[in-house]
């Protein structure tokens, strides 16, 4: 019976980074390297990117109206969704550890999602990048599907798994 990941197994997945965003796919993502994990004993960073471009316009410009000081409301913001952001992750590790996955790892980070994905590729150097094939774009719906996922599998410096 052919093994669905043993083009894995030779290269030693040690590390494996889930990008998540709250999509059914960045779920069905985690689940994916949730069974590589267990498989292969590997570490498991899941990480969740608050980009403040998909902050809706009308929110910052009512907060240059009203406070002037746009760069300390636009911060305090991103303090308030990286802390919501935290409390999921803490959840998407509780799954992984009541999985088996013990070595499960998060963090929050701040940016536009695809370098900031990437430059915490090249913080961790995972084996592997899981990740879903289309995510939540709030008020950048417009944006082309899958986009964040296209270009990271163009730019990373590891393997990456698409997740539909």
């Amino acid at each position: 019976m052919f093994n669905r990941y043993y083009f894995l197994a030779e290269s030693g997945i040690k590390k494996i980074l889930v990008p998540m965003d709250g999509s059914k796919y960045s779920r069905k993502a985690l689940m994916h390297a949730i069974g590589i994990a267990k498989k292969f004993k590997s570490r498991l960073y899941v990480v969740t990117v608050v980009d403040i471009s998909d902050f809706p316009p009308g929110m910052l410009l009512s907060l240059l109206k009203k406070d002037q000081q746009l760069e300390k409301s636009i911060g305090q913001f991103v303090v308030a969704a990286k802390s919501i952001a935290r409390k999921e992750l803490l959840a998407y590790v509780a799954v992984c550890k009541s999985k088996g996955v013990l070595n499960a790892y998060y963090d929050v980070v701040a940016g536009k999602p695809v370098e900031s994905i990437l430059k915490f590729e090249r913080g961790v150097h995972p084996d592997l990048i899981v990740i879903g094939s289309k995510g939540l774009h709030g008020v950048g719906q417009l944006k082309a599907l899958g986009s964040v996922s296209r270009k990271v599998s163009e730019l990373a410096k590891c393997p990456v798994m698409i997740v539909h």
